[in-house]
């Protein structure tokens, strides 16, 4: 780390004199921008189920088709990522109370919106009068729409050595391939294709081109019709103890993100092969109080199936097809799933019921460990669960019991408070039974699984000061079976503390604490085999972000990371990057570029860190070991309707000569990962 001292200081230098430098004004914040904003936040929460291509996916439509905050209801404003429950009822309260907003801006005098969540919103929402919004024309959606076309080329440039001795079957480039048309938010339709390093590309049982199609048509409120979709879509209902395929929050640097926000059914265009439905879905409204939704879904999904019996014992979930054994897995299973919602709301209190019905093709033999004992272990499941939200002034209550087929019990309930204008708190409370099962489940959780657990959840969101807010939550919670990693009944707590910081609208910064202790399998010195201990991980963290000029934002962020697992040597990790991002107006040309040193001991003391990437990608790479990392953005906008992007990253160790193993085998200490990706609209 010696060779880095002199770029730790001046980093940091230039962070300590930011707050001088800067202009005093604030800064308006692209699409783009907000949406890494919302996508960095998701991806640093390792606890939870996070879709980025979800949550991406949402705020880019929203983006193209802005919210009209006039006419929009919670549930929409919820999907927004950006607000809790008490910020889209306010915004709603507000409308009612002063009539249509004229102007977007006129969130700074909403109650609960900060100036700097105000921003963030701006390219997501517009402020049409209500009556201006026109009834549906199929004739106008069909023709007054907008085409987009997206194709993305990319690539690892040293060659593993898995395409040396052929072990996979195709080229070590990913292509990607999406088209959409959509018309305002009433209707789209889109197909999507894509390829990973090493698949076969039109042969090898990839005939048809791509690896991998998805395609779908979403209509939305026409009538008593407020959601259709055919083809590919995702589902989620009440707190997800039963249902919820899409994108999840859980515990972060905010206490309220702890409810489920929106849900039922939208469609998927994304590249996980495993996260959604095929089939159709509807939603219609049969009074102004009672929602049905109702879908059917079949597809194929991988599986070690024995082709002579059909039996199976694992599910494939990697989507991936590169090798032989891959592509034998591919398509090898049917499932078949039917489900329906039935949803009331009142002025305060919403309540609603799921009934889920799923099936495998052939027969699911599972390799019964004691671990695993009390899984789903046959190819056929039932759910049922009731859910509730009730909202009062300045309480927010909510909760699911969910039941599976062999009687196995799941429980959530939670209380979001707004206690005083500067204090907020939330309570939740979760219990898992070992036998509950619910194959779509991502409920809130910390073993992984909606099974299993039994918690408790107290968290605060305390603003001393218009510029200082603080987070802190306290999470134990306790297995009563074994788990994966823990050859006993096991128990843990985890901790957060953060505080962030905005002396001036261009300047903000925070410092976050967090320690996890939980009891997992530790290798011991003086048994034969591993016993369960506690494993301890600290991590210390300080980010700012500034604006140095008009147009030239940068951040620098610091990390410390400690890990003890039982009596081991306590093992450690250090990680600064510095992040620039100049935006060139005239050519245009936006630039983000970071430059990282990171020094580990071991991957047990890895960090992350979300990194800007093309439009619908995502990296956040974890830096263990000893070394550096940089990146180039280039994102190119020479007209409305042509964008260019082209990325550069590479990984460089100071601490080996090869990257990999086996088929993955890198024969070098660096490893450089290439992007260029193109969209046209038209």
């Amino acid at each position: 780390m010696k060779r880095h001292a002199h770029t730790l200081y001046a980093a940091l230098s230039v962070a300590a004199i930011a707050g001088y430098a800067a202009p005093a004004v604030a800064q308006a914040v692209t699409a783009q921008q907000a949406i890494e904003s919302v996508v960095e936040e998701a991806s640093s929460l390792e606890d939870a189920a996070v879709a980025l291509e979800v949550i991406s996916d949402q705020l880019t439509s929203y983006a193209a088709n802005p919210l009209n905050l006039n006419t929009a209801s919670e549930a929409e404003l919820l999907r927004l990522s950006v607000l809790n429950e008490f910020q889209a009822a306010s915004i709603r309260e507000y409308v009612a109370q002063n009539g249509d907003m004229l102007t977007p801006y006129e969130l700074q005098y909403v109650y609960g919106i900060t100036q700097e969540m105000m921003l963030r919103l701006l390219p997501f929402v517009t402020t049409l009068p209500s009556e201006a919004v026109q009834p549906f024309s199929l004739r106008q959606a069909l023709t007054d729409g907008h085409h987009q076309l997206l194709t993305r080329a990319a690539q690892t440039a040293e060659r593993q050595e898995g395409y040396k001795n052929g072990y996979y079957l195709g080229s070590p480039q990913a292509l990607y391939a999406r088209y959409r048309y959509t018309f305002s938010d009433k209707l789209q339709w889109g197909v999507t294709a894509d390829k990973d390093a090493g698949e076969p590309f039109g042969r090898s049982g990839n005939e048809a081109g791509f690896d991998f199609y998805s395609g779908h048509v979403q209509v939305n409120d026409v009538g008593i019709l407020r959601t259709l979709v055919l083809g590919d879509f995702y589902a989620g209902f009440g707190q997800g103890l039963l249902l919820w395929k899409g994108g999840a929050m859980g515990k972060s640097s905010d206490a309220f993100s702890i409810a489920k926000r929106g849900g039922g059914v939208k469609a998927y265009s994304g590249t996980n092969e495993n996260l959604f439905f095929r089939g159709a879905a509807a939603s219609v409204s049969i009074s102004k109080a009672l929602t049905a939704t109702a879908f059917f879904s079949y597809k194929n999904v991988d599986a070690n199936a024995d082709t002579v019996n059909g039996a199976f014992s694992t599910l494939q979930t990697s989507g991936l097809h590169a090798t032989s054994k891959g592509m034998s897995e591919k398509d090898a299973v049917s499932e078949v799933a039917a489900g329906a919602n039935v949803s009331y709301s009142m002025s305060t209190l919403r309540i609603g019921a799921t009934a889920l019905w799923h099936k495998f093709g052939g027969s699911y033999q599972r390799d019964v460990r004691p671990y695993n004992l009390f899984e789903l272990n046959k190819n056929e499941n039932v759910n049922l669960s009731a859910d509730y939200r009730w909202y009062l002034k300045k309480v927010h209550l909510f909760g699911e019991f969910g039941v599976s087929r062999n009687g196995g019990l799941a429980a959530f309930n939670g209380c979001l408070a707004n206690v005083a204008p500067r204090l907020q708190l939330s309570l939740l409370h979760r219990y898992y039974q070992p036998q509950y099962q619910a194959y779509y489940s991502t409920a809130f959780a910390e073993g992984g699984k909606t099974a299993n657990e039994h918690g408790l959840y107290i968290g605060a969101n305390i603003f001393p000061h218009a510029k200082v807010k603080t987070t802190l939550y306290f999470d134990a919670y306790s297995f009563a079976w074994l788990r994966y990693k823990a050859t006993a009944p096991s128990k843990g707590f985890d901790f957060l503390l953060q505080t962030d910081y905005t002396p001036q609208p261009f300047c903000k910064m925070h410092l976050r604490l967090r320690y996890d202790a939980k009891e997992e399998n530790v290798a011991n010195a003086l048994a034969p085999t591993k016993t369960t201990d506690v494993v301890e991980k600290i991590n210390l963290r300080y980010n700012i972000t500034y604006t140095l000029l008009e147009g030239l934002d940068c951040k620098t962020h610091a990390e410390v990371a400690l890990y003890k697992a039982g009596t081991q040597a306590r093992e450690q990790g250090v990680m600064l990057f510095q992040d620039v991002r100049y935006s060139l107006r005239q050519l245009p040309l936006f630039v983000s570029l970071r430059y990282a040193i990171f020094n580990t001991d071991s991957y047990a003391s890895r960090m992350y860190a979300y990194e800007s990437d093309v439009l619908y990608a995502f990296s956040v790479p974890a830096y263990y070991g000893q070394g550096s990392r940089w990146y180039v953005n280039l994102h190119w906008k020479p007209a409305d309707r042509f964008e260019l992007w082209l990325r550069c990253a590479q990984t460089y160790y100071y601490d080996r000569s090869a990257i990999g193993s086996d088929d993955t085998l890198i024969s070098s200490n660096h490893r450089t990962d290439l992007k260029l990706q193109l969209r046209v609209k038209l």
